[in-house]
């Protein structure tokens, strides 16, 4: 995980390499780090979506869950963390098998196929207003591979000498590792105005991280 400050410490001695003042208040710090992280989780999320391999920065947030749906209705409300699904497995006859995405305009006709009706042995969902529904309604447990929502990053900071000054007590980190920090800072960096490129972005990384002992 990596510390909120020295995530803000780290983009603040960057922006004031490449321009002159900070006016980025704790708040819109805070809001403009969460922005940041979505848009990599975003961005790789759809990359997974067009080639099925996830990145080492959505590792950090998935999850499996067994899921109970209703018998009688085939429905099973999402995780409370829940953001987007990895994927979906059942089971038949002790053998795992993937559950298949229909869409919501799919949905009525597929309940009412003769001919490719959805079966516990070719079991099909899909996801509507925040549960799953699922065919054949008995399908039994199910397996849901999802990524979790990111935690929102929080500066929390009490005032000094009437300036805000970090305090870890009201603060939240960040839930990704080290080695995604250039990334989310490259997309922080651009959302408040700070254009920079990736090879000075990663001098100022090493230079940051030998001047405050190698904490990257």
């Amino acid at each position: 995980m990596v510390n909120v400050n020295v995530f803000k410490n780290f983009v603040e001695a960057v922006q004031n390499k490449v321009q002159s003042g900070n006016s980025i208040t704790p708040l819109q710090f805070n809001s403009f780090a969460h922005q940041s992280q979505m848009l990599v989780f975003e961005k790789d999320r759809k990359t997974f979506l067009k080639t099925q391999e996830s990145s080492d920065f959505l590792d950090n947030f998935l999850k499996t869950k067994t899921l109970n749906p209703s018998s009688l209705t085939g429905f099973a409300p999402y995780p409370d963390d829940f953001q987007h699904t990895a994927g979906v497995r059942a089971y038949y006859n002790g053998i795992e098998r993937p559950v298949d995405l229909v869409t919501n305009k799919a949905w009525g006709e597929i309940q009412a196929s003769e001919l490719q009706p959805a079966t516990r042995y070719f079991p099909k969902y899909t996801e509507f207003a925040g549960e799953y529904r699922f065919l054949h309604r008995n399908i039994g447990i199910v397996m849901l591979d999802y990524w979790k929502e990111p935690v929102k990053p929080v500066w929390g900071w009490t005032s000094v000498n009437n300036a805000p000054a970090y305090n870890p007590v009201t603060s939240t980190d960040f839930e990704w590792e080290a080695f995604s920090l250039n990334e989310v800072a490259s997309v922080y960096l651009s959302l408040i105005g700070c254009n920079i490129k990736d090879k000075e972005l990663e001098q100022f990384s090493g230079q940051f991280a030998q001047q405050n002992n190698n904490i990257l």
